[in-house]
């Protein structure tokens, strides 16, 4: 084992609807009996992860390690903490525990369990680079950064109703939650139009009179396990985006099927994909947005994305 003095971990029970839970409880154990010195920093409400890990990078000690115990909301805020903070290449040790793990499925590290996975951290003598984003509004000038994704439109409308309906607490407790997403996604079908965009990559513009389906990722997956984007990995330093018209009818229902399960939707001629180092996208009318299955609120979007590159105590083969 290499060499830790401390583990401060940013720890949220209501991630994965008491999955979290579960997850602490062995994690916990494990520490206590393996005389592993470590604090807990449990968040309160949505945000508080933010201020816990900048103050925890800015305080950080060579032999200490921060690790998040909790869903892929939760790294996010780990990991704008840790950017806005005197050290922002701070590494993040993660292990999943919430409904969605796209992150981890991105990764294809989700099907380890916590401690296997929390074992192989503590052995790891490097850290490991992995491709995150930076998203700067240019509306209001500031940046933040995601792990998975960042959508507009019926993505966005989709989280939303998913984080508000009282299907998705059901689903969570019976290790269900893509389908909570599912049928978020069947109801935003008949209430989502589409809407203007505009495209921005390199020397080019692209312009979409009714776009739909607007999501620029890192990896694979959103909606816990959707194959928005089977081309995207997260090693390549490239985001990628995916931009789908507005269709209706059988025209839809093709495409969607498509989507949920082969992956050749990529292929139609209703949607566009790119995959770069950096792009903007604005839209010209009020829509909802969403970052890492977070709510952005309802709004136009001015948004330049780039591609970085972040360190995390994570065992990636």
């Amino acid at each position: 084992m290499s060499k830790i003095e401390k583990i401060e971990i940013i720890y949220n029970k209501r991630a994965g609807n008491g999955q979290s839970k579960s997850t602490w409880n062995k994690i916990q154990n494990f520490l206590k009996n393996a005389e592993i010195n470590f604090e807990v920093h449990e968040t309160k409400c949505d945000g508080d992860g933010i201020p816990i890990a900048k103050q925890l990078a800015e305080n950080i000690t060579p032999f200490t390690r921060i690790l998040v115990i909790g869903g892929d909301g939760t790294l996010n805020q780990a990991l704008n903490g840790v950017m806005i903070s005197d050290n922002p290449d701070t590494p993040l040790a993660y292990i999943p525990s919430g409904s969605g793990n796209d992150f981890s499925r991105g990764l294809k590290i989700k099907k380890q369990g916590p401690l296997e996975l929390l074992q192989k951290m503590l052995i790891m003598d490097d850290p490991v680079t992995i491709d995150v984003a930076q998203a700067d509004d240019l509306n209001t000038n500031q940046t933040k950064y995601f792990v998975n994704n960042i959508g507009m439109g019926f993505d966005a409308s989709t989280v939303y109703y998913t984080n508000h309906s009282k299907r998705k607490d059901i689903l969570n407790t019976l290790k269900m939650g893509t389908l909570a997403y599912v049928s978020s996604l069947i109801k935003v079908i008949h209430l989502q139009g589409g809407f203007p965009i505009d495209v921005e990559y390199g020397s080019k513009t692209k312009h979409f009179d009714s776009a739909y389906i607007v999501v620029a990722t890192n990896h694979p997956y959103f909606g816990g396990g959707i194959a928005i984007d089977p081309l995207a990995q997260p090693f390549d330093e490239k985001l990628d985006l995916v931009v789908v018209n507005k269709i209706t009818g059988m025209t839809f229902v093709k495409l969607f099927t498509k989507l949920l399960t082969n992956g050749s939707h990529l292929k139609d001629k209703e949607v566009w994909h790119i995959q770069e180092p950096e792009f903007t996208i604005s839209d010209h009318s009020v829509e909802q947005g969403q970052m890492d299955g977070e709510e952005l609120g309802q709004h136009e979007f001015h948004i330049h994305f780039k591609s970085i590159q972040h360190q995390f105590w994570l065992p990636i083969e």
